[in-house]
């Protein structure tokens, strides 16, 4: 049960395998079915069977297995690995399979063709039923596929290219690449260069691509400016010839010669460079350094004194690899693909995977979920492969997905790779910090350069005091939005929402700010901001906020305050405001005292104060603290006068298990946070810096709304409008273009419910489903109409 190519019906599959028996002999081609075998299949099969036909659904002794490879086209050369793969399998087959089931690799041919690979990654899915998607060969089919592979929750294990996005587990989690990414190994190339040709010229050609524009970024970040790079010259994959470049880069007087290349432009450049007499350090990439691929057909003579870098041996490498390996592998690669030559490096890479692939099956004993062959692919530890350089180990983690991170140099010499000095690791543990990298090109760059490139798009967020819903909601933004140089958020600790709007109106540099729309509200009735209507906007309503009255069970209402001393906070702060306007409304004039409310607990424990007022974001973390059965939560009613601006909440037992009892609740009130801006105009640079703000944080809602992030990222929905204000202009057409306006909207919140699930997964719910402020308001709503009724 190797590798097959569409399945029918009993009938049909009877039909169709005599047929193809009999072609195979006519063909003399050995009878056991490999992926070339499967390839004269699929012709055949494309003759005998109509399109809606699908996969018979995996029996329970089954494994099935998805596979796209380039079997044909610019790539065909990397075909070789689907073929090496599928063999291998035969032989877990022939000896009984993996925990007592047969393997069984469906396998299309997607030509190298992204379009192709994903409509045939659909077809495995969909139609074949397969269980995960394995080996797909290349950066810019891997990408095609990937978002979809991943919203289906279908694991797409060891994606066969060097790009670093295989690793990325936070955003893409069922997606586990292979190979040392390019970058890694163009770093590796980078140290050698740096340590041996110091004082050299660099010229690089390169694929036009993903690829290629991966692997000549790794290489310039490896030689931080030190060493020049004096040439560069791309090629697409369809350019038939290659000679253009060559002669551009060999005019530049390049003394260092780097190819970021596939096998089929490998070969042009290596025979180029020989037919121009040009002999420069020639540097191969490792995906186009096999020996019977790419060696043989250039001319041995043309690739002596070649370098490269290597994780596995090569075929014949028997003094490396050692008796007892070396003659396994000959063993497999003898009877079960005779017709592929050990020399051949891709067939050693389709070992290593299909090697792997056993390790991760069996760990998963009984249990093949996606989940569980993922949660076993994140699982490998210190796995030393037959057929690997010696030292190089594979590892993963639920935060690492690159198995493979470390190479060794290696010369072609004499007919054969030779491989010399130490395991590299082109991976820095120091590399991933940004400003470790700033350090490192701070000699090689002027100041005014860095600068520039530090402040470009770096976005400054007034949040709020130390542990309050702000300032952990601006933690969070930067957690997850911040991109190197590309993004960067900068939390500012402040005091609060009235400060936040004096910040973004008046401060250098501050570019947003959360503030409560009360805040905003309040300052335009009393007039003491002339025309914020029209110099503030709003990005999104963040979250609701609840107002927190902590005071002696003594005091029963908010009528109770009246004449009382309650500490509501700094005058700079969104509770300071909320607390006055609320106390206004109802009539109620305390006695204000200006102090921290996490700082006023023990006032009101020895009676210097009679309340504390907090309205922040519930849980709130110094409150949660507070287990004193004198103190109580003050119910603050739903009244007529605080309706127009504030919605109904609850606090329960699960968010103060100290104060409230189990399963009862205490009814409050919410106030709306929103994420505000100054008003800038559309050809501004901090209009354009607050539009990578809005288009990274709309595109990431969901991941934010996920723990361990805040809760209240949960109620955020990006759509819900802030009436009386305008939205910035960005954010609007973000929602325009991507969560056009449905029917469904909030009563409470205005909150639209969108047409199509893009930033949050909650999205397809209805609105009370949605939204816990929204149900409680019907609650309050149904019980406010029964007790009128019963009057």
């Amino acid at each position: 049960m190797g590798a097959t190519i569409g399945i029918t019906r009993r009938r049909m599959e009877q039909l169709f395998w005599a047929s193809a028996r009999d072609a195979l002999r006519r063909l003399n081609i050995a009878p056991r079915r490999n992926a070339a075998a499967a390839l004269v299949l699929a012709a055949m099969a494309g003759s005998m069977m109509n399109d809606q036909v699908h996969a018979a659904p995996p029996g329970s002794n089954e494994i099935r297995i998805g596979n796209t490879a380039p079997y044909t086209g610019p790539a065909s050369a990397y075909g070789v690995i689907a073929k090496v793969i599928s063999a291998y399998l035969d032989k877990v087959n022939a000896e009984g399979g993996i925990n007592g089931r047969k393997v069984n690799m469906i396998t299309y041919d997607d030509a190298y063709d992204p379009n192709k690979t994903m409509e045939m990654t659909r077809k495995l899915v969909e139609d074949d039923q397969a269980l995960f998607i394995l080996g797909t060969i290349g950066t810019n089919t891997n990408a095609a596929i990937q978002p979809y592979l991943n919203s289906k929750k279908v694991p797409q294990l060891f994606a066969l290219s060097g790009a670093a996005a295989w690793d990325q587990p936070g955003e893409f989690p069922w997606t586990m690449g292979f190979l040392p990414t390019y970058t890694a190994e163009a770093q590796i190339f980078a140290q050698y260069i740096l340590e041996n040709h110091p004082r050299s010229r660099i010229a690089v050609l390169y694929q036009e691509d993903g690829m290629g524009k991966e692997y000549l970024k790794g290489l310039r970040d490896g030689l931080g400016g030190k060493v020049a790079i004096v040439a560069e010259a791309p090629y697409k994959v369809t350019d038939t010839n290659i000679d253009a470049q060559m002669a551009k880069l060999k005019a530049s007087n390049a003394d260092v010669f780097i190819e970021f290349t596939t096998p089929k432009f490998a070969i042009m450049a290596i025979r180029r460079s020989a037919e121009l007499g040009w002999r420069p350090n020639h540097f191969v990439a490792s995906i186009a350094n096999s020996y019977s691929a790419v060696i043989q057909p250039a001319g041995p003579q043309n690739a002596e004194g070649l370098l490269s870098a290597a994780y596995r041996l090569e075929g014949e490498d028997a003094a490396a690899a050692g008796d007892a390996v070396f003659r396994e592998w000959s063993a497999f690669m003898q009877r079960y693909v005779p017709s592929v030559s050990k020399t051949n490096g891709q067939a050693v890479l389709g070992y290593l995977v299909s090697k792997t692939l056993v390790e991760v099956l069996k760990n998963c004993g009984d249990d093949l979920s996606r989940e569980n062959i993922m949660r076993q692919a994140r699982a490998i530890k210190g796995v030393q492969l037959p057929m690997m350089v010696q030292g190089i180990l594979i590892n993963t983690s639920p935060s690492d997905h690159a198995p493979i991170e470390q190479m060794r140099m290696m010369r072609f010499t004499n007919g054969n790779w030779q491989h010399f000095g130490p395991v590299r690791s082109g991976i820095d543990p120091g590399a991933v910090s940004d400003s470790f990298k700033t350090i490192f090109k701070y000699g090689t760059a002027t100041k005014r350069d860095l600068a520039n490139q530090l402040n470009a798009n770096t976005v400054s967020l007034m949040t709020g005091s130390f542990g309050s819903t702000y300032a952990q909601v601006g933690a969070d933004l930067a957690s997850v939005l911040d991109n190197g140089t590309a993004l960067r958020i900068l939390p500012v600790m402040g005091r609060g929402s009235v400060q936040a709007v004096a910040d973004i109106l008046l401060l250098r540099g501050v570019d947003a700010g959360i503030v409560r729309k009360d805040t905003l509200a309040y300052l335009d009735r009393k007039d003491f901001a002339k025309d914020i209507r029209n110099q503030f906007v709003y990005v999104a309503k963040m979250f609701n906020e609840e107002m927190h009255v902590l005071a002696p069970k003594t005091i029963t209402s908010m009528r109770d305050l009246d004449g009382k001393t309650v500490v509501v906070d700094l005058p700079d702060s969104s509770t300071f405001v909320t607390a006055i306007n609320v106390f206004e409304r109802l009539g109620i004039r305390p006695h204000l005292i200006y102090q921290e409310p996490r700082l006023a607990v023990d006032m009101l424990r020895k009676g210097e104060v009679d309340a504390i007022v907090a309205i922040e974001g519930k849980p709130l973390q110094w409150l949660n603290q507070v287990n004193d059965r004198n103190l109580h939560l003050v119910p603050v009613d739903y009244a007529k006068p605080l309706q127009e601006e504030y919605l109904p909440s609850k606090l329960s037992a699960a968010d103060y298990p100290g104060l409230v009892a189990d399963g009862g609740s205490v009814e409050t009130i919410a106030a709306e946070a929103v994420l505000a801006s100054y008003n800038w105009a559309p050809n501004s640079d901090r209009y354009r810096r607050l539009s990578l703000l809005v288009d990274t944080m709309f595109d990431k809602v969901a991941q934010l709304q996920r723990p361990p992030f805040h809760p209240k990222w949960r109620e955020m929905a990006p759509r819900a409008t802030v009436s009386g204000w305008t939205r910035f202009k960005a954010a609007q057409e973000w929602l325009d273009r991507n969560m056009p306006p449905g029917a469904a909207v909030s009563a409470a919140s205005g909150a639209v419910r969108p047409a199509a699930p893009v930033a949050a997964p909650a999205a397809a719910l209805a609105p009370q489903e949605r939204d816990p402020l929204y149900r409680e308001f019907l609650e309050w709503r149904a019980s406010r109409a029964k007790a009128s009724s019963s009057r």
